[in-house]
């Protein structure tokens, strides 16, 4: 595991820099995964490459072979299914009924209400995940960062989607133009630049007197701020929902690819994995190719008569709903670090994280 403090002459103060996998994988598809969603945006909006074809690629290659991913560790892994089988069988049972449901009783338009905001909560709690792995990692856990650290994600990834949407063009969305707030409340866009300002500036503020006093500043958690918070207003400023739901998550798959092959890696990887796991989580921990492969034949069985269907069948749309909702459900509850030590050990964070973390 790669570690360091550096100080640099002409900075005054130290920088620590310990990665969650390493200072290479970190850099690529931690960190640096906010390139694809650059690329998505350059490619869509400079170059006028089709979004159906960026969707596809997508879709296929990235966003359905994370869920995957989930399956992994819950539904292929014998142990995992034993101990969570109320959580794991309860959810695909509700999940994928509660769709259909809510499509024969002509919600068709609140579920997919449901489904997107979840979608894009989804994505920012992953973030946030990523800059507490950080923190932890590097001793950065002062109450005050811990607060605003959450503070400038929430805002800095809620605001730019909110203005879009519901300040200025709600219709994009499918609901009527007259619902704009800068129609009905003319006072909600300087509250909400106010709010982005002033959270921002106060971030700033906090980090330059830590800066001037000499505080160690955590390198990898600014480069993932720094790389994911500008993407998003940058995105829903020239992008429409449809472009901007693959720009967005694709940087989040990565994330996650990242982290399950480490996880399962770690986990997997002793003696003793296919007896107590099962034969699928060994040996997609041990092969890349393995675990690329399956991932995307999953992601084909799937996701093709998924979008098929979905598209000449409402309740094929709600039923297709289920594969994406349960897996935001049991990422809220599979990697929880505080509660669990073996997570904590595959992931190597050491001790347990502090309260409000």
């Amino acid at each position: 595991m790669a570690s360091s403090t550096i100080a640099v002459a002409w900075f005054p103060a130290a920088v620590r820099s310990r990665w969650i996998i390493s200072r290479g994988v970190d850099l690529s598809l931690v960190i640096g995964s906010s390139l694809a969603g650059y690329l998505y945006l350059l490619l869509h909006v400079v170059f006028q490459t089709p979004i159906s074809l960026l969707w596809w690629f997508w879709s296929l290659g990235f966003d359905g072979t994370h869920i995957f991913g989930t399956a992994s560790r819950t539904y292929f892994d014998r142990e995992a299914r034993h101990r969570d089988r109320w959580l794991l069988f309860g959810s695909l049972a509700f999940f994928f009924s509660v769709g259909p449901v809510m499509v024969l009783l002509g919600w068709r338009a609140v579920l997919a209400v449901v489904f997107a905001t979840w979608a894009y909560y989804h994505v920012v709690r992953q973030h946030f995940g990523f800059v507490v792995m950080y923190k932890v990692k590097n001793a950065d856990l002062d109450p005050v960062d811990n607060r605003l650290d959450g503070l400038l994600l929430a805002t800095m990834l809620a605001a730019p989607p909110f203005h879009r949407f519901f300040i200025h063009s709600p219709e994009q969305l499918g609901m009527p133009a007259r619902w704009a707030l800068e129609k009905t409340a003319a006072w909600a866009e300087p509250l909400l630049w106010a709010a982005v300002m002033g959270v921002g500036g106060t971030y700033l503020v906090r980090l330059w007197r830590q800066t001037r006093a000499g505080a160690p500043l955590n390198l990898p958690k600014l480069l993932l701020l720094a790389g994911v918070i500008p993407l998003h207003w940058l995105t829903f400023a020239w992008m429409s929902w449809q472009a901007a739901v693959p720009t967005v998550t694709i940087v989040h798959n990565l994330q996650y690819h990242a982290l399950i092959w480490f996880h399962n890696r770690n986990r997997y990887g002793s003696g003793g994995g296919v007896e107590r796991h099962g034969g699928l989580p060994p040996a997609v921990a041990r092969s890349l190719l393995a675990y690329a492969a399956l991932a995307i034949v999953f992601s084909a069985c799937y996701r093709i008569p998924g979008h098929h269907l979905g598209n000449v069948s409402e309740l094929a749309f709600g039923f297709f709903c289920g594969f994406g909702m349960t897996h935001y459900w049991l990422d809220s509850k599979i990697w929880r670090v505080r509660r669990d030590p073996a997570l904590r050990e595959a992931l190597q964070l050491g001790p347990t994280p502090p309260r409000g973390l």
